[in-house]
């Protein structure tokens, strides 16, 4: 399997199509998975440290500035903003060690790990509070002695998790100038990076195809062009 290395340098297009074909039969967490281990290094304990891989990926192929669109939840205004992903990735801490935790909450204590990778495949489901609760029982070293936790306790857990692996879980606080609501915008690495990934590989799939038909070179001829020069031939394809 193509490894992509740990460095900054820039995916030619080559990698880049070969990456998109071998992601775009997976489903989710497996798409994630694939992103992750594409750069060399131990294996990732939590969900955090794979997140952290991707957002190096993600930096890689697409560089630092990243433009992003929501919608604001108040008034439905469609917004937009740039977030720099070198800013992102230097804020946050180091993946944490492998180990468990201790919760004391509501006259428990609640005893931990946090989510593996494996933990989010195996408790992957459509609904979200159904996924929240196995992901998090899957976590819990709990003899279920006092029965299931109330959803008070899971929240906490839930803080907890988030707290000693913030990459996680990452978000962007936006503010709506229409309306002024205020709300943190969450943020997946690896369905941001997807998207970049699909739409370059499409356009150059396209490029691919109006060289092909204009000038009978193949697939590795095309891609074997610098860009310049393939701007250059699609603009005399164009004209032509």
């Amino acid at each position: 399997m193509t490894r992509v290395a740990s460095d900054m340098t820039p995916l030619d297009d080559r990698a880049l199509l070969d990456l998109w074909e071998r992601a775009l039969p997976l489903r989710w967490p497996a798409r994630e998975a694939l992103f992750a281990a594409q750069a060399d290094g131990p294996a990732v304990s939590t969900v955090g440290a794979q997140r952290l891989r991707v957002l190096a990926l993600h930096r890689r192929i697409s560089g630092d500035a990243l433009p992003l669109r929501c919608n604001c939840p108040g008034c439905g205004e469609d917004l937009g903003f740039e977030v720099d992903l070198g800013a992102l990735a230097a804020a946050l801490p180091p993946p944490p060690a492998p180990q468990d935790h201790a919760l004391d909450v509501g006259g428990r204590t609640l005893r931990f790990r946090l989510p593996a990778p494996a933990d989010i495949a195996a408790a992957d489901t459509p609904d979200v509070d159904d996924f929240v609760a196995r992901l998090l029982a899957r976590c819990l070293h709990d003899d279920g002695a006092a029965g299931p936790l109330p959803p008070p306790l899971l929240g906490a857990l839930a803080e907890r998790m988030e707290a000693l692996d913030p990459a996680a879980a990452l978000s962007f606080a936006v503010d709506c100038p229409a309306c002024a609501c205020q709300w943190d915008a969450a943020f997946d690495p690896a369905r941001s990076l997807w998207s970049f990934v699909q739409s370059r590989a499409e356009q150059t799939l396209l490029d691919v195809d109006a060289l092909a038909r204009r000038y009978g070179w193949n697939e590795a001829e095309v891609l074997a062009l610098s860009p310049t020069r393939r701007r250059a031939y699609l603009q005399l394809a164009e004209s032509g």
